[in-house]
């Protein structure tokens, strides 16, 4: 439990998602990623991260000459700001995963 303390103290809310009861979400800049404990007691991203979209976790894709995050037909260009917070998330995420 170590690691959930860290990333709670590095601002990461920790939460549950309905469609995924088997893992937790990690939450930041509006960010998710779902983890996963391993079989050695560590934990793992279980599928890409995310960007919250009406409570639902929208992937990053590339279309139409743009990057944007998608949840089913609900779509949100992610550009400035928001891709900004999204590579801090991600880089935040990395950084902790990797020290335990």
């Amino acid at each position: 439990m170590k690691l959930l303390e860290k990333m709670e103290e590095a601002g990461f809310t920790l939460r549950t998602f309905p469609n995924y009861e088997r893992h937790l979400g990690v939450e930041k800049y509006n960010c998710v990623a779902l983890l996963e404990p391993t079989p050695q007691g560590r934990w793992k991203r279980f599928s890409a991260a995310g960007y919250l979209l009406d409570g639902q976790i929208a992937l990053l894709v590339e279309r139409q000459g743009g990057k944007y995050f998608v949840h089913k037909s609900k779509q949100i260009q992610a550009e400035g700001e928001l891709l900004t917070n999204f590579e801090h998330f991600l880089a935040e995420l990395e950084a902790i995963l990797s020290t335990q």
